[in-house]
């Protein structure tokens, strides 16, 4: 996916770096985060997540460096809720609020890859909106009022020299609490991994502590790094990783159930005894693979014989080895091609059937 040859889109000097070096002053944005990890996790996306660099939280949709799109979020614990004086004031010194999070784009190399500046906060925004009487999460530019527009682009005008507000400038209110939000974390871990996993155990406080230390010692990372590959390496939570540490802090579900359904199906589809244990190699391998590996192609390739499994027995299959020899002859190219033959397609097969139930 990435090589040593590819180079980092991100890579130009960090407007400051103070924030990296005394990070125990941002906990709140670290935590936020996490909360995003948690998130995009649970839609089961490929990200990684850069704190400190460039912007507080940057979110990459994608590991790939040819595909990546990026976020850039501010993360602002204010006590109030935002008006337009408190976005453009000029603090001492520096930039406004609003002003430092557009700043972070302008004429920047990756400015193309942007998909969203977003703002955000855990008040809501005192700002009016088209429709009157009404409390958005996401506040869009198209959301403000023609006034509330002018205002904020004739301060921003004055201040950073822009003609109007960028189009993918977005105010977004955060539900996660300014206050025991390492308690409220833990507790989205737990109910993450159960939805992952159901009838599961883990150790949610754990893997809470092991990836916010990681967002911490990477966040501390003041380098700047030429090299993708470098980036992800030194400066990044990925999805990748994250399933890692998931899967090193839960039990699944039991081991002699999937056994027992394991050697059910294998009977089931006419299987002897040495080519039962080979094809239960091969299973273990997937399953590993499987909760163990958040790349989007494995990712694709789970939801592609979920959908499968679940569309084939809707329309009346009742037979195990039909419906492996049906789903068999639909696998595109992109997906058949990581499995080494046809038997570690039918243990993967077998492992999403199993895992679903």
């Amino acid at each position: 996916m990435t090589t040593s040859e590819n180079k980092n889109p991100l890579f130009d000097s960090q407007r400051e770096k103070s924030g990296a070096q005394t990070f125990d002053k941002y906990a709140f944005q670290y935590h936020w985060a996490l909360y995003r990890v948690i998130a995009d996790h649970d839609k089961n996306n490929e990200y990684a997540v850069f704190v400190e660099l460039h912007e507080d939280v940057v979110i990459s949709d994608s590991l790939d460096v040819l595909v990546a799109k990026f976020e850039f979020n501010q993360v602002k614990t204010n006590k109030t809720p935002f008006n337009t004086y408190q976005l453009v004031s000029l603090k001492k010194g520096g930039n406004s609020v609003l002003g430092k999070l557009i700043k972070s784009s302008i004429g920047k190399p990756y400015a193309g890859a942007i998909k969203s500046l977003n703002l955000i906060a855990i008040n809501q925004f005192n700002l009016e909106l088209k429709k009157k009487n009404i409390e958005l999460e996401v506040i869009t530019k198209g959301d403000l009022s023609d006034g509330q527009l002018r205002d904020l682009e004739d301060e921003l005008k004055k201040e950073i020299g822009i003609s109007g507000l960028p189009d993918n400038i977005k105010f977004i209110f955060s539900d996660l609490p300014d206050n025991k939000y390492q308690t409220f974390l833990i507790g989205a871990i737990a109910e993450l991994i159960n939805k992952l996993f159901p009838c599961s155990y883990c150790n949610a406080k754990d893997i809470y502590t092991l990836l916010i230390d990681e967002l911490y010692r990477k966040g501390r990372v003041t380098y700047d790094f030429t090299q993708w590959d470098e980036l992800l390496h030194s400066k990044v939570l990925t999805s990748i990783q994250v399933a890692k540490v998931i899967n090193e802090f839960t039990n699944l579900k039991d081991e002699a159930k999937i056994e027992s359904e394991f050697i059910s199906i294998c009977d089931e589809i006419g299987l002897k005894s040495i080519e039962t244990r080979e094809i239960k190699k091969l299973f273990s391998r997937y399953r590993r693979q499987k909760i163990g590996n958040r790349s989007s192609l494995q990712i694709d390739t789970s939801s592609f014989f979920v959908k499968k499994i679940e569309l084939n027995i809707a329309e009346g299959i009742k037979d195990m080895k039909v419906l492996i020899d049906s789903i068999y002859k639909e696998i595109p190219p992109k997906i058949g091609r990581q499995f080494s033959s046809k038997d570690a397609i039918v243990a993967a097969l077998i492992c999403e059937y199993i895992m679903m139930s």
